[in-house]
């Protein structure tokens, strides 16, 4: 992923669809009895245990054998919570699946897996936090979900070429993995992909594992998508944290798909270690586990279980 200040790059709309947010009078469903049961069930340790499982096969960019292991490992565990369709796209390796829903349309629901091209970045943060989230996700979302169904996404070559990190090089060769999703998509839905006609939204998670986690959201975010994940964590804690503020665009894998007309929310701290965002720990062999929490997960995941069935 990368930042841009000015925000200057488009987000379309596309004519005729709406996302709306079935949230309950007090909050984001609180007097659900099943909402709480799935929220008490997201595993944080679980999910570290998934974080650091990707980590210890070292750095994994696009077309390495880390990288095509990571895929490997990512797709037996989406098996193994019986996740269908599970398979991985050619050629860039995205590992897809579904998690069928009552509901007509599709929600998708992603991150990345590979890591920059940086001697010693094992991507801790970015990305085997939004991994190891989604992955646990996977596992718990209920069968089948009450509204649409979601399509899970886990994106190979998100970050840029080469060991440049600049604004440029993202926006000439990052969101490869996603590009080719959405294509697939735009295509009646090849290789897995949800057909984009059936696509009502798109989630991200990307970098929540920091210990000091804050998601601010991103300044090209749906508000009303945002927000639906802001009341689900006020509704558990008494709290909206760590779903507070407001940041600048930032390039990631939800772009193609606002280009695309599918409303979209970027749930990430792009602010990793000290100094102004993205902070010293980014891109460098910083991004390890020694700055990560699995509570950080938990922060995110237990929301995200209550939410993201309420996306219609």
């Amino acid at each position: 992923m990368d930042s841009t200040a000015d925000g200057a790059y488009g987000v379309s709309v596309r004519r005729g669809v709406a996302v709306l947010i079935a949230l309950a009078a007090a909050g984001c469903g609180s007097s659900a009895t099943g909402d709480h049961e799935h929220t008490a069930r997201f595993k944080a340790q679980r999910a570290f245990r998934d974080l650091r499982a990707q980590v210890a096969l070292g750095p994994r960019p696009a077309g390495s054998a880390a990288n095509h292991r990571d895929a490997r490992l990512i797709a037996r565990e989406l098996r193994a919570a019986g996740v269908e369709g599970v398979r991985i796209q050619h050629p860039y390796r995205n590992v897809v699946g579904t998690v069928r829903g009552r509901s007509p349309g599709t929600v998708v629901v992603g991150a990345h897996y590979d890591t920059k091209d940086v001697r010693g970045f094992v991507g801790a943060n970015d990305g085997a936090s939004g991994v190891a989230l989604l992955i646990e996700l996977a596992r718990e979302l209920p069968r089948p979900l009450p509204g649409p169904s979601v399509a899970l996404a886990f994106f190979d070559a998100e970050e840029s070429r080469g060991s440049s990190s600049s604004r440029r090089a993202f926006a000439r060769s990052g969101d490869r993995g996603s590009t080719q999703y959405v294509r697939y998509a735009a295509a009646g839905g090849r290789q897995g992909a949800a057909p984009l006609g059936d696509i009502r939204a798109m989630v991200l998670f990307d970098m929540v594992g920091d210990c000091r986690l804050r998601i601010p959201r991103e300044a090209t975010s749906s508000r009303f998508l945002y927000r639906v994940f802001a009341r689900a964590a006020q509704a558990q804690r008494g709290s909206s944290w760590p779903f507070e503020g407001r940041t600048e665009a930032i390039l990631d894998d939800q772009t193609p798909f606002e280009h695309a007309g599918v409303p979209a929310v970027d749930l990430i701290d792009f602010r990793y270690g000290p100094g102004r965002p993205p902070g010293r720990f980014w891109p460098t062999p910083a991004d390890n586990l020694r700055h990560l929490c699995a509570r950080s997960l938990a922060a995110v995941g237990r929301p995200a279980l209550a939410a993201i069935p309420r996306i219609r």
